[in-house]
């Protein structure tokens, strides 16, 4: 036998498979193929295209496989749009606001107008779950009749939910084409940063005077005399009340009575540059958890409270209303707000600040690099988080000549415990 010459169909047929064989196809295109390959939907079009080579080469039998073939690709493609057109749907939450790791209510109103039951119905979209999994799954929407579905949302990020506009989807009976319509929505949810018990209020020098507005009987670190306790590690000396240590042979101080308000400013370090990790367990996520928490637990203590990042400030205030002005800012937080903290610390607002305390939450990244001897100030107290413990890169730089920080988070683990218990006046309870 002879070899084929270069210019034969054989040649060029051959060396157009070695081509093929061992052409790198991207991972992309890989993915693409796999998934048109191990759908139902390309298995039948595949199935179909060989049923017709043999209606054409072989028998004529192949012709009738191949019509049974597009019957049922063609059933399985109409009838879950055609399922979806008598239907109409509006979804909604049992409240407004929640915070993450909450469960609530959603309620989804179902209308379906044809005389046809609606199978295998489900609702995508719009609640950041991870993947293409559904948020929820309807057995049947009867015939000519309006169902309401209920089932509990957890949300595991803040935000604003629905985040897109929800989808009700139906591939029944085959599976083989989703077909989907949109559903109305009502109000949003917003969802506010997960909070933790923070400890007692920092003494504050220079503490601004509020005549009525704290309860007389509310222990403080100044004011009159309301009582005596015996003494705990961390009292100043100043407040051991000698006669009663002498009668009671061990240190016993006074409890006195706080008449004055503390003002204290939250400084986030939103610049996703200086942190570590994606998604809820980012260092850029539990800073804002950290700040949501003292927020909620001094204001409740009755401090004026206000926070500052970069493209928000929020002056200091008191009561319920400001705690949800902070909650609502921090739940719409963006992801892109690349303004570095030198350049927060030295807008107008937080350069004017006096009278009160000054609160900055950030990373060793920034604290490495633009933070050096600020932990000592007397009016600021530094929060700084470990980035590399949010995540595998080994890249973070420390710094090993800054003064030790007033909490420094070495892991996610650790911020419960730090902010019930972490600095001084908490740990000794003065």
């Amino acid at each position: 036998m002879t070899n084929a010459p270069p210019s034969s169909f054989a040649f060029r047929w051959r060396k157009g498979l070695r081509a093929l064989a061992t052409y790198d196809f991207s991972p992309a295109f890989s993915a693409r193929v796999r998934r048109l390959v191990c759908h139902p939907l390309g298995v039948l079009v595949l199935a179909g295209l060989v049923s017709l080579l043999c209606g054409l080469f072989l028998h004529a039998q192949g012709f009738v496989l191949l019509g049974g073939i597009l019957a049922v690709v063609a059933f399985g493609v109409v009838w879950p749009w055609l399922s979806l057109r008598g239907l109409a749907g509006a979804l909604a939450f049992d409240r407004a606001r929640a915070s993450e790791g909450e469960a609530v209510g959603v309620r989804l109103m179902l209308r379906n107008r044809l005389p046809l039951t609606a199978w295998g119905l489900a609702v995508r979209g719009g609640f950041g779950a991870e993947g293409e999994e559904p948020a929820a799954g309807i057995a049947s929407a009867p015939r000519r009749r309006t169902v309401v579905c209920r089932w509990a949302f957890r949300p595991t990020h803040r935000g604003s939910y629905p985040v897109e506009r929800p989808r009700l989807t139906t591939g029944f009976p085959f599976g083989l084409w989703e077909n989907q319509r949109a559903l109305a929505t009502g109000g949003p949810l917003v969802v506010w940063p997960r909070t933790f018990p923070v400890g007692p209020i920092p003494p504050v020098s220079g503490a601004r005077q509020v005549e009525g507005n704290v309860s007389r009987s509310q222990v403080g670190t100044s004011g009159d005399v309301l009582g005596v306790r015996p003494y705990r590690r961390g009292d100043s000396p100043r407040r051991i009340h000698w006669g009663q240590s002498a009668r009671h042979d061990r240190l016993i101080v006074c409890e006195l009575q706080s008449n004055s308000r503390p003002v204290i400013q939250l400084v986030l370090d939103a610049d996703p540059r200086v942190h570590a990790g994606r998604g809820p367990n980012g260092s850029r996520e539990w800073a804002v958890r950290i700040v949501a928490s003292f927020a909620k637990g001094w204001l409740e203590d009755g401090a004026r409270v206000g926070v500052a990042w970069g493209g928000c400030d929020i002056p200091p205030a008191s009561g319920p209303a400001q705690l949800q002005t902070i909650l609502d800012a921090l739940a719409a937080l963006p992801d892109d707000t690349p303004q570095p903290l030198a350049e927060v610390l030295a807008c107008p607002r937080c350069r004017g600040f006096r009278d009160g305390l000054q609160v900055i939450v950030t990373t060793d990244r920034t604290h490495a690099h633009g933070g050096c001897g600020a932990c000592a100030a007397e009016d600021q107290r530094w929060v700084v988080l470990r980035a590399g413990a949010f995540t595998d890169a080994v890249d973070v730089a420390a710094c090993n000549h800054c003064p030790t920080p007033w909490l420094s988070v070495e892991s996610a683990d650790a911020v419960p415990a730090l902010l019930k218990g972490g600095w001084r006046e908490a740990r000794h309870g003065s």
